[in-house]
């Protein structure tokens, strides 16, 4: 090959390099993938029910990625032999503060109803020693006075292996301060099994102890008093 024939050849070679690259920049972006409809649906269904309270959805705030299905399964307590059932539980973005985000849940059976599951969690009061700023030190340990149910769950995830879903709600940015609960689904619902709160402000203090920073308190189950 001469001299002139390999120049053509490279100008030949760059021309369609540059060519197919200007193409490709052309090129339409490929539209999004079609959401879940089942998704869609439980969104709809879980905003419908607590109107005004989620953020809405648009095209610059979809959220599509923080919305997730998972199956569940389980079997009768009963019978012989028990049978087993199957839904779907939808984990649906609802809406996100400085520091905490809020989700809810949708269960869908067999026959596609839907429901829109609710938590239960204990109540409690907080006593802080008079004229203690830090909120750092307390009169007695907080004090479990009843119990409430609320459709949102704070910074939650669900466990598959488990089949627990969790939350760890912050009371500030830093998060030394929380509450932290888990429910587990038990006959076909999610039922309270664990419910603790920490509720010592330890970064307000210069140098907190790593047990002050470490101390926390279980409202539900009860602890048995020593």
């Amino acid at each position: 090959m001469n001299v002139q024939t390999l120049s053509s050849t490279l100008a030949a070679i760059l021309l369609a390099t540059v060519t197919a690259t200007a193409f490709a920049e052309d090129k339409p972006a490929e539209p999004a993938k079609a959401e879940d409809p089942g998704i869609v649906a439980a969104t709809s269904f879980a905003f419908a029910a607590v109107p005004g309270q989620c953020d809405e959805r648009t095209a610059d705030n979809a959220k599509k990625d923080e919305d997730s299905a998972y199956p569940l399964t389980w079997k009768d307590k009963y019978g012989d032999p028990p049978v087993e059932h199957k839904a779907t539980l939808y984990e649906i973005y609802c809406y996100s503060g400085a520091y905490n985000t809020a989700f809810l849940y949708v269960l869908k059976d067999t026959e596609n109803k839907l429901s829109l599951i609710s938590f239960a969690s204990p109540t409690f009061d907080i006593a802080y020693v008079s004229g203690d700023e830090t909120e750092t030190k307390l009169k007695r340990d907080p004090t479990v006075t009843g119990y409430a149910a609320s459709f949102f769950l704070t910074n939650a995830s669900f466990d598959e292996k488990t089949q627990t879903i969790s939350e760890f709600a912050k009371w500030r940015g830093i998060g030394d301060a929380w509450s932290a609960g888990d429910w587990q689904l038990r006959d076909g619902q999610f039922v309270l099994t664990r419910y603790e709160i920490d509720p010592i402000y330890e970064a307000n203090l210069d140098n907190p102890s790593q047990k002050l920073q470490d101390k926390s308190f279980q409202l539900f189950p009860p602890m048995k008093k020593k």
